[in-house]
């Protein structure tokens, strides 16, 4: 069994899905080698020559912030001039096995730009549209009769603009519904992206994983990406742990999803991320459409089509990002077009997000301005002061309707959140019932009943009980 986190940026809360599926086997390595590769090499993308001073830095500090953040496996890959420059992956997959540079993560969210990339193909090819109404192909039963129905297309479900809820199962009934009319405003939910895969299967007569092996993954030599199969080689997979450093015992059998859980190695997303800087194999008017702000989210943050887009940046430079964040998962992938520069990240702890915003810090010039711009909270908070009486009724442990637990302790004048899929974080008071994550749009409001309701970026995400005191 796996668990859907809510969010992009900061996930507290788990959905709890029972996975069945499997994914038709397919070997890794069933593709020819081309026979000029433009991509560097596992071997030489590694090797550092006396003026790597980057290079340097994160083989001296990832190690460090791993220890600090009780993470065991962290994978980086730096893109240059619109070519992979370098490749590494750090820690272990298990005691005493060093993970190797073709190291396969799970990498949550992040399955939605490869997917979006796939039907941006698709739609270059002439065989989709991007305003076509989605129910000439799929309707699903929960919404058959709702006045809502035509108004979703591909292009409101790749900017997340459906309506929807991120997942059914947050609502009480566990139905589908419309939030707001679709196209309206921005709400990131991965049921928009399930309900484009119903629809593409229905068209093409194929399941997604076949569609996105034939479009995507075979023209950019993407050979480790795939989603689960009983041939997937499990030795090297980068298992879940949480902010302790302690492995989840879930498995890892996951069902094909257009919003979640394909796999995948360092190298290959950081293929797609230079297909991606150098133009996407896509015409210009199509890779303009998925450039172009399609939704504002804040200020100088929107939605592309697939991507996250930031702007704001200096030189007129713009980054096309998206994160994966699941339990034990947290990744991170940011494109420079204009510079073609670009980074990929990727984790398997809660806690690996702490350490993806000092790589990217570290590793781009822009690093600094990017996040604050894409953490930038919707308000601002102010620290003070309260009891430790006051602190002390908010502590102790809650329960998710999945089951999950999120356990709340006193830190001083703070106080420390961790649990199942949580990273381990301080948050700080800023009135008798509220408190804020620093650096992140995250916010908790305990009452006196019992409850703790979940913000981010200002809109309420969940509610949950407590158990304990």
């Amino acid at each position: 069994m796996r668990f859907k986190i809510n969010l992009i940026v900061f996930f507290l809360v788990c959905l709890a899905y029972d996975y069945t599926l499997a994914y038709p086997s397919r070997h890794p390595h069933a593709y020819p080698t081309p026979a000029h590769d433009t991509y560097a090499s596992d071997h030489a993308s590694i090797s550092l020559s006396p003026g790597d001073t980057l290079k340097r830095s994160l083989l001296r500090q990832v190690p460090l912030w791993m220890e600090e953040y009780h993470v065991p496996c962290v994978g980086v890959g730096l893109i240059d001039n619109g070519k992979i420059k370098w490749i590494k992956v750090f820690g272990d997959l298990k005691k005493g096995s060093p993970a190797p540079t073709n190291t396969l993560f799970n990498i949550a969210s992040q399955t939605k730009p490869v997917v979006a990339m796939v039907v941006l193909r698709l739609v270059a090819s002439g065989n989709w549209d991007l305003d076509e109404p989605l129910a000439h192909y799929w309707i699903d039963p929960d919404i058959s009769k709702d006045p809502y129905l035509n108004k979703l297309t591909t292009r409101i479900v790749l900017s997340h603009q459906t309506g929807f809820p991120n997942w059914r199962s947050d609502s009480d009934s566990g139905r589908l519904y419309f939030k707001f009319e679709p196209g309206t405003r921005f709400s990131y939910s991965g049921e928009g992206f399930e309900y484009l895969r119903r629809a593409l299967e229905n068209k093409f007569n194929k399941t997604l994983d076949k569609l996105m092996d034939s479009v995507l993954l075979r023209p950019l030599h993407m050979r480790d990406t795939r989603y689960w199969g009983k041939d997937l080689d499990t030795n090297r997979f980068a298992m879940w742990h949480n902010g302790q450093g302690n492995r989840y015992p879930y498995a890892i059998k996951t069902p094909v999803n257009a919003a979640d859980d394909l796999i995948t190695t360092i190298k290959d997303y950081s293929r797609l991320g230079v297909s991606v800087i150098n133009g996407a194999g896509l015409p210009d008017s199509i890779y303009a459409d998925m450039i172009r702000p399609q939704v504002k989210t804040k200020e100088d943050y929107y939605r592309g089509l697939g991507w996250g887009l930031v702007k704001g940046l200096p030189d007129g430079e713009f980054a096309l990002e998206h994160g994966g964040s699941d339990i034990g998962v947290r990744t991170m992938a940011i494109f420079l077009p204009k510079s073609k520069k670009g980074i990929v990240v990727m984790t398997n702890a809660d806690n690996g997000m702490f350490i993806s915003d000092r790589i990217i810090k570290l590793a781009l010039p822009l690093g600094p301005k990017l996040l604050e711009i894409m953490n930038r909270g919707t308000s601002t908070h102010l620290r003070i002061t309260l009891p430790d009486s006051t602190i002390d009724r908010y502590t102790g442990t809650y329960k998710q309707t999945n089951g999950k637990l999120l356990k709340v302790i006193r830190m001083g004048n703070a106080i420390q959140v961790s649990g199942d899929g949580a990273p381990t974080s301080i948050l700080f008071p800023e009135s008798k019932t509220k408190f804020f994550m620093e650096g992140y749009d995250v916010q908790l409001e305990f009452t006196d009943n019992g409850t703790v309701t979940i913000y981010e970026g200002g809109k309420q995400v969940m509610k949950i009980n407590k158990t304990t005191p």
